[in-house]
């Protein structure tokens, strides 16, 4: 599950921790949840903080990242990390309390990236 705010709109954020309190009380125990902020590249225009997204996320136990899906930038490592951890989850049948590293995931793939010349790796 992706729930996105704006950052440029701190009502879309404060609105966020309602959600994850819905998301906590009625989804499966095991849904994989990632909040995301959108409108990273809005530069003068952010209200809402990297550290404050991070915070919430960390708050909440899932992971977290910022996105642009104007330009592009982490929307589809986003999806990709999401994808990766219901893969992991289906094949390796592993207990709720494992949470994935989106981190860790985003490390590796900017590793590959740099290693590899290619954007794409």
């Amino acid at each position: 599950l992706l729930l996105l705010y704006d950052v440029t709109n701190k009502t879309s954020f404060d609105n966020t921790r309602a959600w994850l309190g819905e998301i906590n009380e009625y989804a499966q125990d095991d849904v994989v949840i990632m909040l995301i902020g959108n409108k990273a590249d809005s530069g003068p225009d952010r209200v809402v903080q990297y550290e404050d997204g991070e915070r919430l996320a960390k708050e909440y136990g899932v992971a977290f990242m910022e996105t642009s899906a104007k330009t592009g930038i982490n929307v589809e490592l986003a999806f990709m990390a999401v994808a990766r951890e219901l893969k992991h989850r289906q094949s390796c049948q592993q207990d709720q309390e494992s949470k994935f590293n989106v981190k860790e995931y985003v490390r590796q793939e900017s590793t590959k990236s740099k290693s590899s010349g290619t954007c794409c790796g």
